[in-house]
């Protein structure tokens, strides 16, 4: 099967975005004048990608802006239910505060994108996996069309799934701005054109990753934010042997500002946890929040870690610290892989080859003890 770019993108304003209505299927709004603009603004932005066809949700919204689109770039547009947002049931037609107490419940876990919510649903709609699974049917139908460049028109939260598939976790889902995706040989993945801010906590546990990005030729840099790792004399051991790392592979690198006393108070009271306990989703959370933060405050389009890489850590409490901290800055954060196909043995070999200093514990004092 022939490679395939696909752009696609959430639908223009409407008037029920605007107010904060929850609108679903039967909210079935056409867009306001900001959507148009919006729409023309996307058309604009898409003309040079060679747009061959425009595959829709039938929604009008969605629809509205595929047309808009289809004035600009000449492409055909097909209508395809599957890409419908998602049934919300019984809040459709909502606001928050018309909601139930229940219905409020049920949205707070709705937001989250980690797997262990997807199957949350509002009574009477769907599951956020019924969702997932009748757009990602649509996307992978596309491998049997002849056009290589392919515009699809949709909704927040299909575009929200499919991006917590591969490993994105993005909550702000701006209208009528398009993600590039490429789909080949029944694989669909992110086009490899952002600037990723890599969070390290040491060299050893980065060395397999970054070598990995700086051979893909990626756009990243690394960042050192580590404010749990005591005594000070470590700390400043394993930010500069990030930075020589860092060195060694021409990556940009960033040191941000040691504030140890924050994750003390953060984590007082939690001094006889064990790894892998409460005080580990603290500390994660507060470190992937402050890196969030300086990514959307310099320029870079997602945030990742090697925070899971360690054998000693636990990645799906790695992965909800990250949705968790995304959720609360809206930056986006991408996971990387760093323990399968091979990444842990070239990982001890590069710690070999490059005498990487490797400690002999997190960072953390509790679990030294000192």
């Amino acid at each position: 099967m022939s490679l395939k770019h696909l752009y696609i993108f959430r639908h223009g304003e409407t008037e029920w975005n605007r107010i904060g209505r929850f609108q679903g299927q039967t909210g079935d709004e056409p867009l306001n004048t900001q959507g148009r603009l919006q729409a023309k603004a996307l058309a604009d932005q898409l003309q040079a990608k060679n747009i061959e066809l425009i595959v829709s949700s039938p929604l009008k919204r969605a629809f509205e802006t595929a047309e808009i689109l289809a004035q600009k770039c000449g492409a055909p547009i097909i209508s395809d239910k599957r890409l419908i947002e998602g049934n919300l049931g019984s809040v459709e037609g909502k606001t928050a505060d018309e909601a139930t107490e229940e219905e409020l419940q049920i949205f707070e876990r709705w937001q989250h994108l980690t797997p262990q919510n997807l199957d949350i649903g509002f009574v009477g709609g769907e599951t956020k996996k019924q969702i997932l699974s009748r757009a990602m049917a649509a996307l992978h139908s596309l491998a049997k069309r002849p056009e290589t460049n392919i515009a699809v028109a949709t909704h927040s939260t299909v575009l929200r799934l499919i991006m917590a598939s591969l490993g994105r976790f993005q909550h702000n889902i701006m209208q009528a701005k398009p993600f590039h995706f490429t789909l080949e040989n029944g694989v669909l993945c992110f086009a490899e054109d952002e600037n990723i801010l890599l969070l390290s906590c040491c060299a050893p546990c980065s060395c397999a990753v970054i070598e990995k990005l700086a051979q893909e030729k990626r756009r990243f840099s690394v960042v050192f934010y580590n404010p749990n790792i005591r005594p000070v004399a470590e700390y400043e051991k394993r930010r500069a042997e990030n930075e020589r790392l860092c060195a060694l592979y021409k990556v940009p690198f960033f040191s941000l500002a040691y504030d140890n006393e924050r994750w003390c108070a953060l984590t007082k009271g939690l001094e006889q946890e064990p790894e892998r306990g409460k005080r580990c989703s603290i500390c994660f959370e507060m470190r992937l929040q402050r890196v969030m933060t300086y990514a959307l405050e310099n320029g870079f389009d997602a945030v990742s870690s090697v925070l899971g890489v360690s054998r000693y850590k636990d990645l799906d409490q790695v992965n909800a610290a990250a949705e968790a901290a995304a959720f609360a800055t809206k930056c986006p954060y991408q996971q990387i892989e760093g323990r399968k196909g091979g990444m842990q043995e070239r990982r001890a070999e590069l710690i070999r080859e490059l005498a990487l200093y490797s400690q002999t514990y997190c960072g953390c004092s509790y679990r030294k003890g000192v």
